[in-house]
């Protein structure tokens, strides 16, 4: 059906790489040697070399892994054309060995072989560049980049042999290439992988990647086989290609625009029985039928597609293992009720608890939609499609997507319709509980009509590395919250004058954290209450290097010496503790205002005045800078 159309083709960008390297080093070599034959024997030697070297060259290149080494025309044709560019090249060594003997040099012919010599090799690589360009421009401009993912249930067996969009005007097709079917494994297989290989075969996405797709298609083409149903589809569906919302291109962002081509929203294409098809993205469903009429086919191509289906899985490609399958699945009725689940919206809310600091959900339900939601709207009876999986992110310095709950939708639905006696309007209630915060301990309860259970088809996957990251971010927040907390009580007993009960507040922050620069200041502070000036000059470069490495706090500290130098008229040391304070916090406007008034003391009305202002800006206010902006500098009261 697509025999004469044609697809996207990728072109491969060109390189000036190690390719070209060996072949260049090849007649460098040539070129060197034959400088010495002409030199030393003449033209007559030089040449004979190059002919030589041309046939044992293509000699090997040739017959290389051939058994036949008869003397060809093209083999003939490929020396004389080696022996051409060698001799070539050579004439620009014949030149020098002729300006070395004689003197003589024919400038002309020098420059015009330069200009040859050097200008066919960079016309091949424009016209090589040139040609990618325009088949990556054409191929940009002619076809859309769209991420496919195509599901069916797996219990269908089915044998997809095409699915291609196409533009039946243009006789161009998207380029879908689907492999073998996926491999069905038995119940004993799935039990020897781990949970999340397992739960990955049971949910496995048929293909998933990007395509292009041309523009303008009108057509979807289909065919495939149903082992389950023993039915084959062979369909031609018209395709809403004006639907689409279709967008530029932004990565990467090191290709130009015209090369980087337009994009759309990911497609999902999902087969059912009966050869239903749904084709929608997020923002609306574009083909929608609930059943398509077989095409009958004949016996052998029945048992040639049902054979590739069998080879291609472990257990199952013993065709008495695969028969039994067939019937098996046939009997079960899963198909039917997994589709029923997945177009039927239920009634429901979720409360979850247990669960420590800011989090969110990551949900992908059974219609295949994902989308993210707080937990607070989750708790809100809501008509919603069942949840087949769960992904807890907490927001911490970043995202830490480090849970994921796994949930068995249709042991799920099954509950469900028990405790509602198959009413489809009875509210329900899932209760998770994370039990003294451990995902290990989590409690899962259904709750309708007064009734619940206990819910256990389920699993938890953790990321380890991302649950560590959070544990020890939760810490962190923790410790800097009961830093905070101490840190304003020790200064409210700085205020009541309760300098000891102060300096054990002062001790037990730098047990919880030795780091913490502002423990240090209040350290320093507590000091001069107590001791005098004194006393901080005497550690002032200890307090300095604990506060080195934050540089608020080293700011704070070094505004406090400013302060006691103030106090004691030593002015020019207050001055540059205060440029130190501003070079570690400029947006603190209280040092740019101190800085102020120094200059003030100073008799530098000038900077003084440029200082108020910038204190100003920064948004401090004062009795004291307002003196100085309404002084113009002079006066600091």
């Amino acid at each position: 059906m697509t025999k004469n159309y044609s697809s996207y083709k990728k072109t491969k960008e060109v390189y000036f790489g190690g390719d070209l390297a060996f072949p260049v080093a090849v007649v460098l070599l040539a070129a060197l040697i034959t400088y010495g034959l002409f030199y030393f024997f003449g033209i007559t030697v030089g040449i004979i070399f190059n002919v030589v070297i041309s046939w044992c060259l293509y000699f090997f290149i040739y017959y290389f892994g051939k058994s036949n080494t008869g003397i060809t025309f093209d083999f003939l044709l490929g020396v004389a054309c080696i022996s051409g560019v060698l001799l070539f090249v050579d004439y620009g060594v014949y030149t020098l060995v002729v300006y070395q003997k004689t003197g003589m040099f024919n400038k002309f012919y020098f420059q015009l072989w330069l200009c040859v010599l050097f200008s066919i090799p960079i016309a091949y690589y424009a016209f090589l560049h040139g040609s990618y360009y325009l088949a990556e421009r054409s191929m940009a401009t002619e076809y859309l980049r769209v991420p496919l993912k195509i599901r069916h249930d797996r219990e269908l067996l089915m044998y997809i042999d095409n699915i291609q969009f196409v533009n039946t005007s243009r006789r161009a097709m998207s380029d879908i290439k689907l492999e073998k079917p996926n491999c069905f494994y038995s119940e004993s297989e799935l039990n020897k992988m781990d949970s999340s290989n397992r739960n990955y075969y049971l949910v496995e996405i048929i293909y998933s990647e990007m395509i292009h797709m041309p523009f303008g298609a009108d057509s979807l083409l289909m065919s495939w086989y149903s082992v389950i149903e023993d039915k084959y589809y062979d369909i031609e569906l018209p395709f809403p290609f004006e639907k689409l919302t279709i967008e530029q291109e932004k990565y990467p962002t090191n290709v130009s625009k015209v090369l980087r081509g337009k994009k759309t929203k990911r497609l999902n294409l999902h087969i059912h029985a009966n050869g239903g098809i749904r084709l929608f993205n997020d923002d609306m469903v574009l083909i929608d039928l609930e059943e398509n009429i077989p095409t009958v086919i004949s016996e052998e191509v029945r048992n040639e597609k049902i054979d590739l289906h069998r080879q291609s899985h472990d257990h199952y490609s013993n065709p008495k293992a695969f028969l039994n399958l067939i019937e098996k699945i046939k009997t079960s009725g899963g198909i039917e009720e997994r589709f029923l689940i997945q177009n039927k919206l239920i009634p429901w809310r979720m409360n979850i608890s247990g669960l420590r600091g800011n989090n969110y959900l990551d949900v992908d339900d059974v219609s295949f939609s994902e989308y993210k939601s707080e937990i607070a709207e989750m708790e809100i009876d809501k008509l919603r499609f069942l949840p087949k999986q769960i992904g807890i992110v907490y927001r911490g310095n970043y995202l830490y997507d480090w849970l994921t709950l796994i949930i068995n939708s249709q042991k799920l639905f099954q509950s469900i319709q028990k405790l509602t006696d198959g009413n489809d309007e009875v509210a329900v209630r899932f209760d998770l509980n994370f039990e003294n915060g451990d995902e290990k301990d989590l409690q899962f309860r259904i709750i309708a009509n007064d009734k619940s259970i206990l819910f256990g088809d389920w699993e938890i996957q953790v990321k380890k590395d991302r649950k560590q990251d959070m544990v020890d971010h939760l810490l962190d927040s923790d410790e800097d919250q009961q830093k905070r907390s101490l840190y304003k009580e020790a200064w409210d007993l700085v205020f009541d004058k309760q300098y000891d009960q102060a300096q054990e507040k002062c001790d037990m922050i730098k047990a919880i954290d030795p780091r913490y620069g502002f423990a240090y200041f209040l350290e320093v502070r507590l000091l001069w209450y107590k001791e005098g000036s004194k006393a901080c000059y005497a550690k002032k470069d200890y307090f300095i290097a604990k506060t080195q490495h934050e540089p608020a706090a080293l700011a704070h500290m070094h505004n406090n010496y400013g302060c006691l130098y103030d106090q004691e008229s030593r002015y020019e040391e207050s001055l540059a503790e205060f440029e130190k304070a501003i070079a570690n916090n400029p947006k603190e406007g209280i040092y740019t205002c101190n800085l102020a008034e120094i200059y003030c003391k100073l008799n530098n009305p000038k900077k003084a005045l440029e200082a108020a202002e910038k204190s100003k800006k920064a948004g401090h206010q004062s009795t004291t800078l307002n003196a100085i902006l309404e002084s113009k500098g002079t006066r600091y009261v």
